[in-house]
C-alpha cells in the first residue's frame, strides 16, 4: 500500500507541475511574434519535454513490477506447457503421418480400380466394334443372297463395380473427440518477374486471395500445402 501511495504521489506531483508550470501557457495555436516570446516558448518547450520524459520514466517504473510479476507467471507455467506442447506435437505428427499413409493407400487402390475398369471398357468397346463390323458385313451378304440376317448380339459394356476403397475422410472420430485434418498454405515468391501484373508488387494478400478463389497454380509463386489438425473434445 505504501509503494502504491508513493506511485500515486509521484504521478500526482507530475500532474500538478504540468497544470501549474506548463498547461496555463499552452494554447491551441502558438504564434511567436518576437525574440522575447521565442525565448519564453523555448523555456516552455523545455519544461514540457522534461515533464513528458518524467511521466514516461514514472510510467515505466510503475509498470515494471507488473511486467516482473507477469514474467514470473510465464516462467512458472512454461516448463509444463513446453512438455505438453512437445507431446502434442508428436501426437500431431503421428496422426498426420498415418492420415497421409491411409490417404495414399486409398488413392492408389482407387486409381488401380479406375485403370482396370478403363482397360476392360476399352477392350469391350473394341469387341463391340468388331461385332458391329461383322454384323454390317453379314447384313451386306444377306442383302445379296436373300438370306435372313441374324445379327450377332453385342457384348455388354462392363458396369462400374463397387469401390474397393473409400476416399479417406478429413475427420477422425475417437471415443470422446473429433480431429479434423485441415490444410493451410505457405506462399513463397520465387520469381517476381513471372508473377501476373495484377498481383504485383507482388502482393501476398492478393496472391492468397487468388489461390483461395480456386486458382491452383500462380506463375512465380511456390504454393506448399501444410496439413494440420484441429481437435474437439466432447
Amino acid at each position: 500500500m505504501a509503494a502504491r501511495g508513493q506511485e500515486m504521489s509521484g504521478l500526482a506531483s507530475l500532474v500538478k507541475r504540468a497544470e501549474s508550470e506548463f498547461f496555463p501557457w499552452v494554447i491551441e495555436s502558438v504564434v511567436i511574434e518576437d525574440d522575447a516570446q521565442l525565448k519564453n516558448m523555448s523555456d516552455l518547450l523545455g519544461i514540457g519535454k522534461n515533464i513528458a520524459n518524467s511521466l514516461e520514466s514514472a510510467r515505466k517504473a510503475d509498470k515494471q513490477p507488473h511486467l516482473d510479476a507477469a514474467k514470473a507467471v510465464d516462467d512458472r507455467y512454461k516448463p509444463q506447457q513446453s512438455r505438453v506442447l512437445l507431446a502434442v506435437s508428436r501426437l500431431d505428427s503421428a496422426v498426420l503421418a498415418y492420415y497421409r499413409k491411409k490417404k495414399a493407400e486409398a488413392e492408389a487402390l482407387l486409381k488401380l480400380q479406375a485403370d482396370e475398369f478403363a482397360a476392360r471398357h476399352k477392350a469391350a468397346d473394341a469387341l463391340q466394334l468388331q461385332q458391329m463390323q461383322a454384323n454390317a458385313a453379314r447384313a451386306g451378304e444377306c442383302a445379296q443372297t436373300g438370306e435372313v440376317f441374324d445379327p450377332i448380339p453385342l457384348s455388354p459394356l462392363p458396369q462400374p463395380e463397387s469401390l474397393i476403397a473409400r476416399p479417406v475422410g478429413r475427420t477422425i472420430r475417437g471415443n470422446m473427440s473429433a480431429t479434423s485434418v485441415l490444410v493451410s498454405y505457405d506462399y513463397q515468391i520465387i520469381d517476381e518477374d513471372a508473377v501476373p501484373l495484377d498481383l504485383c508488387s507482388p502482393d501476398l494478400k492478393k496472391i492468397k486471395a487468388r489461390h483461395h478463389s480456386g486458382v491452383k497454380i500462380i506463375p512465380g509463386v511456390l504454393i506448399t500445402p501444410k496439413p494440420y489438425t484441429s481437435t474437439r473434445l466432447g
